[in-house]
């Protein structure tokens, strides 16, 4: 895990780079929001793809005390806006397709994402946190809301 400077604020990374990637994942978490949690979700993804793809996941905003600072609260727009910012600044020279893959949460922001027109091919949403409980009412509308925007 490393640490980088990103739309102004630190960014915790976890990477895995292939010697020769064919491929670039971006994993968006969601909860917990901790970069750890994943560690074994990627070097397992990693194995599963024969080591052929570099894959990175990159935290939220506000995660360290550098960033809570000035008391600041990040919206989900702002997340997504952060995890955009990393694929424009991070992999603009990147020469492989970059698929990203959400957990929860970052499935919703994977797929703001893809409607960004950046060099992504495709998304993948994990357990997304529409799916949680189909007998929820609050979630069953934003179902139904969301059903339309993609």
């Amino acid at each position: 895990m490393c640490f980088s400077l990103l739309s102004s604020y630190t960014t915790e990374l976890l990477e895995i780079e292939a010697d020769n990637p064919t491929l670039h994942v971006v994993v968006v978490p969601g909860n917990p929001v901790i970069v750890s949690f994943y560690k074994d979700f990627v070097e397992s993804l990693y194995g599963s793809l024969g080591g052929t793809a570099s894959i990175t996941l990159p935290s939220y905003v506000c995660l360290y005390v550098q960033n809570w600072e000035n008391g600041k609260l990040f919206s989900l727009q702002e997340q997504i806006d952060h995890k955009v910012d990393f694929i424009c600044q991070e992999l603009q020279d990147t020469k492989v397709p970059i698929v990203l893959v959400g957990h929860s949460i970052g499935s919703y922001i994977t797929m703001e994402m893809l409607r960004r027109k950046l060099q992504v091919i495709y998304t993948i949403g994990l357990y997304p946190f529409i799916m949680v409980n189909p007998l929820s009412k609050k979630q069953a509308k934003v179902r139904n809301m969301t059903r339309y925007v993609c």
